[in-house]
């Protein structure tokens, strides 16, 4: 591969930097792209243990991401001074600080959620359990997700809908519940402390429709309940729970309906995603220019050093179960 040119092709005028090393899959004396990652991805749980109680908790342009362009500029995000309560007491409130995460879409709709997060009281065993990498941050997968979510909001439009892996502020999932007008909404993770925290955030907005959170390890799937919208993002990095993954939709998805699947390409993981997916039984269509502002807010992004199209731009993958 031309590592001058981005994953589409476009040249860039920038040399790929992977803080430490350049990201050069096939070239036997650097490391491969997901050691480079894995150790980002540690580096930043060990800045969590090592923070102090009451420092705040990482933002959409944290400087610890993992990816370093850790933002597309999507979200918006206010601390607010006191918690936005509209239910009644939650139970150690004080151990949260509130904020409000807000879209403006292209067509100038402003849609906000306003999520918990904890202090910085994390354990090593909560950050050492299920894959919880989303404890610490909103990604950029997310963050696009939600973007994508709220610019679509017709796809959500009386029915049932599931998030899978939504880590502390299942923000997608939500925006969808509060603006989409579904029937229902289930948001999950694999990891306790992000549903608990997502509970508190979900008494502290005002939904009309019944929403729900609970915790889901893909490969324990066992409701019958199915959903008409599965939304998922950055999913796909780990090779051992991708099938798990994939198993977990084709059981949670209701024939004709559709997953939407956020993840960079970040090496073959995507396309092995697919072609895993395919494998079992979905239809997969892979979507580049999903949205005008977000594939504009890339192209700005080319001219950034720090800007690799294979581990920063997220792609969005729609799954559907025929």
């Amino acid at each position: 591969m031309d590592q001058s040119k981005d994953i589409f092709g476009i040249s860039s005028k920038c040399d790929n930097d992977g803080l430490r090393y350049p990201i050069y899959p096939n070239y036997p004396n650097y490391p491969s792209e997901k050691r480079v990652v894995a150790r980002r991805r540690w580096a930043i749980l060990a800045k969590a243990l090592k923070s102090p109680m009451e420092s705040q908790p990482s933002s959409p342009t944290n400087e610890y991401s993992v990816r370093r362009i850790s933002s597309f500029m999507l979200l918006k995000t206010q601390e607010l001074t006191s918690s936005p309560q509209l239910l009644p007491q939650i139970p150690q409130i004080e151990k949260y600080t509130w904020y409000k995460y807000s879209v403006c879409t292209d067509e100038c709709m402003e849609y906000y959620i306003n999520v918990g997060h904890r202090n910085r009281t994390f354990s090593a065993e909560d950050l050492m359990g299920f894959n919880n990498t989303g404890n610490i941050c909103v990604w950029p997968s997310e963050e696009t997700l939600s973007y994508f979510v709220c610019s679509n909001l017709e796809i959500f439009k009386n029915r049932n809908v599931i998030e899978l892996g939504g880590g502390m502020s299942c923000l997608a999932g939500l925006f969808a519940a509060k603006y989409g007008n579904p029937k229902r909404v289930l948001v999950t993770d694999g990891n306790k402390l992000s549903v608990e925290n997502v509970q508190a955030t979900l008494k502290c907005n005002d939904f009309s429709v019944p929403v729900s959170c609970c915790v889901l390890e893909w490969s324990k799937y066992k409701f019958e309940d199915q959903y008409d919208v599965v939304l998922c993002a950055d999913c796909l990095f780990f090779d051992e729970a991708r099938l798990d993954l994939i198993n977990c939709i084709w059981r949670c998805l209701s024939d004709g309906g559709s997953a939407y699947v956020m993840a960079p390409r970040r090496g073959n993981t995507l396309d092995m995603f697919v072609k895993q997916s395919e494998e079992r039984g979905f239809k997969c269509k892979k979507l580049l220019k999903y949205n005008k502002v977000v594939w504009e807010k890339r192209l700005t992004l080319l001219n950034n050093c720090d800007f690799d199209d294979n581990i920063h731009y997220p792609i969005l993958i729609e799954v559907t179960k025929c």
